[in-house]
């Protein structure tokens, strides 16, 4: 019952055209991440991932892949979604100004060691900088994706890494952005388990 549809063989050539037209350093910047992350849980630290506005539902598919992925054959690593509590967002977001809504758990639980796992479309934004401050504040390292551009305050320094997407689009950047969280996954996983 399928039909030829050019729309859909195009949309999948852009998505193949994205994927390989990334950055020739992304793919080691993409290891060195996740190479980071499982030292860090080796270490008993954990991973809080914040997704800023519609890449929230990335950072908790991150989150629940570390805690629940392969039950069978491996245990839960330790990792928590800031996103995943939509009555506390709501409660803190009316109390609160915005730029703080992920600064008060992150102080509560983001201890030294521990990893923030960030995404977001605007790197620039209050909200990614007040975030990281509390980060940094904590002693935790961050790894960061999210869109490059000319104005990028964010520098790579020993307690920041970034992956950096030329994307504007922000439909390709969820795109990649998931392609490279599975990437994480899969490198956490044979870093710990041996698993590919």
């Amino acid at each position: 019952m399928s039909t030829d549809n050019p729309f859909i063989t195009e949309r999948i050539a852009e998505a193949m055209q994205s994927l390989g037209g990334l950055p020739p350093e992304l793919p080691n910047a993409i290891i060195d991440a996740g190479v980071h992350i499982a030292q860090q849980l080796v270490q008993e630290h954990k991973v809080i991932a914040v997704g800023v506005d519609s890449f929230a539902p990335l950072a908790q598919m991150f989150c629940n892949n570390l805690m629940y992925r392969d039950a069978e054959l491996r245990p839960a690593l330790p990792a928590l979604s800031l996103n995943s509590d939509a009555s506390g967002m709501a409660m803190a977001s009316a109390h609160e100004n915005a730029d703080a809504l992920y600064n008060r758990p992150l102080k509560a639980m983001g201890q030294s060691g521990d990893v923030l796992l960030l995404l977001s479309q605007d790197l620039n934004s209050a909200t990614v900088a007040t975030t990281l401050a509390t980060a940094k504040a904590n002693n935790m390292t961050a790894i960061i994706i999210g869109a490059n551009s000319e104005q990028l305050s964010i520098a790579n320094d020993a307690q920041t890494l970034s992956l950096l997407l030329d994307e504007v689009n922000l439909t390709r950047m969820h795109e990649i952005s998931l392609f490279i969280l599975n990437c994480l996954n899969d490198i956490i996983d044979e870093q710990l388990f041996g698993m590919h």
